[in-house]
């Protein structure tokens, strides 16, 4: 009888602690989705959130070094040195995020995770460049400080006036601008990778040039 009478009462415990605790966390006020993505190192989408692994510091910056040593400075050289690195690396589907280390040192990585190592590459030398999510895949769009060399037939955005060509390292073969099979109506979401910000639809040209 002693026992059940104790037993009972480290329920009762038990139960008004958890009690306790769900009336704390309601006084709590409710977290913004920016506050969330601040804490848990993640960007908003389009209604979906996805891990931000954009390396902004310089431990990139030996890989990026060695890509562009012989651009002498030529941007599209530079760009395309890096898209072409990461287009070469496998298409793996991932089970747990991989940063944009994982990707190189495990040789794979899925469409997100590749396009952060892309996006993690250009902005070592501060070339701005998006994520373009549809409802089942992510690329890069990059602007070109000097598109002259691009390949047509092409595919790009513009937005402020800016063109922004799509890089997808998810093709078999590939070059800067080229066509993906995304359509204007495929894209639900476009987010600036300088400014953290996502960029409304309708601020956004698309283009589609064949020569």
């Amino acid at each position: 009888m002693k026992r059940a009478v104790i037993s009972r009462v480290v329920l009762y415990s038990i139960a008004a602690i958890v009690a306790f605790g769900i009336y704390e966390r309601s006084q709590l006020p409710v977290e913004t989705d920016e506050e969330y993505c601040e804490r848990r190192g993640m960007v908003k989408i389009h209604e979906k959130f996805f891990k931000y692994d954009v390396y902004e510091h310089d431990e990139m910056k030996p890989i990026v070094d060695m890509l562009t040593k012989e651009c002498n400075g030529d941007s599209y050289c530079e760009i395309d040195r890096a898209y072409q690195y990461v287009l070469k690396i496998p298409y793996k589907e991932s089970t747990v995020n991989r940063n944009p280390s994982d990707v190189i040192n495990q040789n794979g990585g899925d469409c997100d995770e590749k396009s952060f190592l892309l996006a993690t590459l250009l902005l070592q030398n501060k070339y701005p460049c998006l994520l373009v999510t549809t409802k089942d895949h992510g690329f890069i769009a990059v602007h070109l400080p000097d598109d002259r060399s691009v390949k047509h037939p092409s595919t790009y955005l513009i937005i402020d006036g800016k063109k922004y060509y799509f890089a997808d390292t998810t093709l078999l073969e590939g070059y800067i601008g080229q066509y993906n099979n995304v359509k204007k109506d495929d894209i639900n979401g476009v987010f600036d990778m300088v400014v953290k910000k996502e960029i409304p639809l309708d601020q956004i040209e698309y283009h589609f040039l064949t020569n």
